[in-house]
């Protein structure tokens, strides 16, 4: 018997990577967990989810691939603060250590990866800069539109204010960021291609590694 075929993408000429749709899945699987959703639905969804993990492995290789493009200029202090947050991640500089330590990466190298990150979170804000923030009309109409949701939990617009801007001000960022990938995406080559499943499993459980 042959092995599992499983779907990947090759962007520009380079093929994504199973662990780059694997880290995705993950991702996924992790945000419909801690948003509610039980581990049944999940596993009843995995093709889907892969379909979606797909997509997005493909949207940060061109995110990558554009930020590299560009210059971006960044600080030793951007980078620092890229290191922080790693070491808060991990729960401690000694950890953080041990980590670099058993993965056989140097400080110096690590850093240089944190610098691609650092330079597609500049990108990410630039392509939502021209966003303007919620005004207080807009948020008022909000309200209005949900007075019952709110008034059943015992809300006024004082108390959901600050919410309510947040959760306009991430929408109108989400859909300036699908307008920017929908520009990247029609100037790349994207084509789609199977290989072998060489973990040959169904599914990229929580926690696989490849």
């Amino acid at each position: 018997m042959g092995k599992k075929k499983i779907k990947t993408a090759v962007v520009n000429g380079v093929k994504i990577s199973p662990q780059a749709v694997a880290f995705e899945l993950d991702r996924l699987v992790r945000f419909y967990a801690e948003h509610g959703v039980s581990a049944e639905e999940v596993r009843g969804s995995m093709s889907l989810l892969r379909d979606k993990a797909l997509e997005q492995a493909i949207g940060a290789k061109l995110l990558l691939e554009r930020s590299q493009q560009l210059d971006i200029p960044l600080t030793a202090a951007d980078i620092d603060a890229e290191v922080d947050k790693v070491i808060a991640q991990v729960g401690g500089r000694d950890n953080y250590d041990a980590a670099l330590k058993a993965q056989g990466i140097d400080e110096k190298a690590f850093r240089r990866e944190l610098e691609k990150g650092a330079k597609v979170n500049k990108l990410v804000e630039q392509a939502c800069s021209s966003v303007p923030e919620p005004t207080e009309s807009e948020a008022e109409a909000f309200f209005a539109a949900h007075k019952s949701d709110y008034e059943a939990a015992g809300k006024t617009f004082v108390d959901a204010r600050d919410s309510i801007r947040d959760l306009l001000r991430h929408q109108a960022r989400g859909k300036a960021m699908d307008a920017f990938m929908a520009d990247l995406r029609s100037e790349a080559k994207v084509e789609y291609v199977e290989e072998d499943d060489e973990c040959g499993c169904t599914c990229h459980s929580h926690g696989h590694e490849h």
